[in-house]
């Protein structure tokens, strides 16, 4: 049997007074992945493994059951179309704000408080232009769209150890924290820091940014690495399938990369917004026709999250509901029965994310037919089926799923999914 998957980045989520003490989901009008979890099953899955941070390269890694660390800078390097290479590292690079607190400095704002694409390449010009690199080094920053950019370093014999250029915490999870204790420690990534430190020096003549500093309260004032690495080996995803050929869509350049560099075909929409949306679908219909297995990977309420935008967090989680799901549970276009699965993940806390999955066959969702055997045994161990009674079941697509059964590992999720 095919099987679609949906992956809605960010959808997850903690209860927020703006949403009067509900979560984004529950806030949303989300009648379509509704629909998908009354007529199928559904639950609550662990995202990320012990001691990670929550992400998409940490959830996609979970769900295809890879074994390696997915540095985040080297996946959306990929993404992006950026050759690395032998040995060079790549993070991911944020500009942003941070403040003096009473003590320490603080993160403020791990989106910059606002920067423009413009501002965006403007600010990554002029740090390219005035970063003071030794003469066997190559420090490469590539923008790639408002307050996010690319990271490059390579330096001839230079090797640092994983958790060396690790060591930098994503800036989104630390907001209002002391920066102090995210920072590497370690001396063969010291470079690194004495970059981030640099930046601020550099920063403070920018011209667009000392204006905007005259005229706003915050602005972007410092450059943050995190995610670096080099280049991950990833087993074929079609191996961790059983098998099965795959392809996956994305707006998310993680997402690509990590498709990229598992030998997955992969696709991006050309658009963006509600163009772009219809593209996905458009992209995965036509791929299911050809290939045994295709993801979706939508990540605007993650980037609507990020930047404390709420309503267009909300507004976020609508659109995927009602220009991809809906479509695509009412035909996904494998013109034989279909496994369609939703996924959605967290930024910014680690509690377990809500699925929901049916089978698409004859026009119309059904529930998923029982595995037996081996597989089904399995299942029914870690539904908890044979040694709990069940919780109350909702047809409600949020974070409640969460509390029907033991969370599935991603192991058992795709094991579920793919199961004859």
């Amino acid at each position: 049997m095919k099987s679609l998957v949906v992956l809605g980045c960010g959808i997850a989520g903690e209860c927020l007074p703006d949403f009067e003490g509900r979560t984004p989901v529950e806030a949303a009008d989300t009648s379509s992945l509704d629909k998908l979890t009354a007529c199928g099953e559904s639950g609550g899955w662990e995202t990320i493994r012990p001691g990670g941070w929550p992400g998409p390269e940490a959830t996609l890694s979970e769900f295809f059951g890879i074994n390696e660390t997915l540095p985040r800078g080297p996946l959306e390097a990929v993404g992006a179309g950026v050759d690395l290479g032998e040995g060079e590292i790549a993070f991911r690079a944020n500009f942003v704000c941070l403040r003096p607190g009473t003590t320490s400095v603080l993160m403020f704002d791990a989106a910059g408080c606002g920067i423009s694409d413009e501002e965006g390449a403007s600010i990554t010009a002029h740090l390219n232009g005035n970063i003071l690199c030794d003469s066997d080094e190559v420090i490469r920053l590539i923008s790639l769209g408002g307050y996010r950019a690319l990271l490059t370093y390579q330096k001839r014999g230079f090797k640092a150890a994983d958790q060396a250029i690790a060591a930098f915490s994503p800036p989104h999870e630390i907001m209002g924290q002391p920066i102090g204790g995210h920072l590497p420690t370690l001396n063969e990534a010291r470079r690194f820091v004495h970059i981030v430190n640099d930046s601020q020096m550099i920063l403070a003549g920018h011209p667009g940014l000392k204006k905007k500093q005259e005229t706003a309260m915050f602005a972007a004032n410092s450059l943050w690495l995190w995610g670096g690495g080099v280049l991950p080996r990833i087993a074929p995803i079609f191996r961790l399938l059983g098998g099965r050929n795959a392809v996956m869509v994305s707006n998310c350049r993680a997402a690509l990369g990590m498709g990229q560099l598992g030998g997955a075909q992969v696709g991006q929409p050309s658009e963006t917004g509600a163009a772009g949306r219809a593209e996905m679908v458009k992209a995965a219909r036509e791929a299911l026709r050809e290939n045994d297995f295709v993801m979706l990977c939508v990540d605007d309420p993650a980037e609507a999250l990020l930047a404390s935008n709420f309503e267009g967090l909300t507004a976020s989680i609508e659109a995927i509901d009602k220009e991809i799901i809906g479509p695509l549970i009412e035909d996904p276009g494998a013109g034989e029965p279909c496994r369609i699965l939703a996924l959605s993940d967290r930024v910014g806390s680690l509690g377990p994310s809500p699925w929901a999955m049916a089978e698409w066959r004859a026009g119309a969702l059904h529930p998923p037919a029982p595995p037996g055997g081996l597989t089904g045994l399995w299942r029914n161990l870690t539904r908890g089926r044979l040694t709990a009674a069940p919780s109350p079941r909702t047809d409600v697509f949020s974070e409640k799923l969460c509390e029907n059964w033991p969370p599935l590992s991603g192991k058992a999720l795709r094991m579920r999914l793919l199961a004859k």
